[in-house]
């Protein structure tokens, strides 16, 4: 029934000729794979050389997306892993109108300055860290997957696209930032990071958030790892109803939260004065009686990132999350620099 409801808001978006191509489900399920553009490469072959990710070996088995986008995919749990059962079972006639997950540790995540002092009190120059809104929402999205590592005293982490080393600790899940910009490395992609490798940095792609997604709340599954649970949905193949729905599950059910790239002008948390700003964020909450949806941002103040706060939760309207959504323009490229509009859920 969902999938025939995301259908049905499709075909009022234009492109019901298409969809008249069959009504057999696997037919279905296989064009609305094609419709919304995700990971449209099924091959295997590596896309560009060192200066980008693999993204095609990242590609996904269209079978299974058409399974996820109808809500019928389910959180894995690995051996002896205990978490809160599903608010419903999907797929669901009715969510709960108001669900938060615990945001106590999350919402101090907070991304360094271009310029400061490290953990190990040292003074740095980095312009790059500013750009790590990417790592920062995946770091607060695998926080309920059991993280990415524990750095309790400050280890040394080096810039890939520059070679500026500092050094970083948990304080802040600063570490967990770093490891995940420039160490994770699922099977296939070219250099470790989720940060591309020239500089100034161009930040993260949606393709390899969901990657890394992926193999880190896996735990590095060799076997599973890119059907594991995210998927990405362009804002153009998606609509509020869907995105909401998509949003309810995975937090209602999977107790997981979205992670999504903005434009960061149009949020409560940011001047709406000056150039759009391409930025992550990661939804942890929605409340349906005030229409609204919670979020982290891991941009601060003090920081000089751009953000008027140093993290927290911060509520922001229905409406308006959307909107900061689709301002985003839609560039499904595998390129370094592309990937851009729409979610990963």
């Amino acid at each position: 029934m969902l999938l025939g409801q995301r259908l049905q808001r499709l075909r009022r978006r234009g492109l019901a000729t298409l969809l008249w191509l069959g009504v057999n489900l696997y037919l279905i399920a296989s064009l609305l794979f094609f419709l919304r553009g995700i990971n449209a490469f099924a091959a295997t072959s590596a896309v560009g050389g060192s200066s980008g990710l693999s993204y095609a070996l990242g590609g996904q088995n269209p079978q299974w997306v058409a399974e996820k986008l109808a809500h019928r995919i389910t959180r894995p749990t690995r051996a002896g892993e205990t978490i809160a059962a599903p608010a419903c079972h999907s797929p669901c006639a009715t969510y709960p109108a108001v669900y938060s997950l615990d945001t106590s540790v999350v919402q101090a995540t907070l991304e360094p300055g271009s310029t400061g002092t490290d953990a190990a009190g040292h003074a740095y120059y980095d312009p790059n860290m500013p750009r790590l809104c990417g790592p920062g929402a995946a770091a607060n999205a695998l926080f309920f997957w059991g993280g990415v590592g524990q750095w309790p005293k400050p280890t040394a982490w080096t810039d890939a696209a520059n070679g500026i080393t500092t050094a970083w600790s948990d304080q802040d899940s600063r570490a967990s930032i770093m490891y995940l910009a420039w160490k994770t490395q699922p099977p296939g992609w070219p250099h470790a990071g989720m940060m591309d490798d020239h500089h100034l940095s161009s930040g993260v792609t949606l393709y390899n958030m969901r990657d890394a997604l992926n193999w880190e709340a896996s735990h590095e599954n060799q076997d599973n790892w890119k059907d594991y649970f995210y998927t990405v949905v362009w804002w153009n193949q998606a609509d509020p109803e869907i995105f909401h729905a998509d949003v309810q599950d995975d937090l209602a059910n999977a107790h997981v939260p979205v992670v999504a790239e903005v434009n960061a002008r149009l949020l409560p948390t940011w001047s709406p004065d000056g150039p759009a700003v391409n930025h992550f964020i990661t939804i942890v909450g929605y409340d349906d009686t005030a229409h609204v949806y919670y979020y982290t941002d891991t941009c601060g103040h003090s920081t000089g990132c751009g953000s008027t706060s140093d993290g927290g939760v911060h509520p922001i309207a229905q409406g308006v999350l959307w909107a900061a959504i689709t301002a985003v323009h839609v560039n499904t490229s595998s390129a370094y620099n592309a990937g851009d509009g729409g979610f990963v859920w």
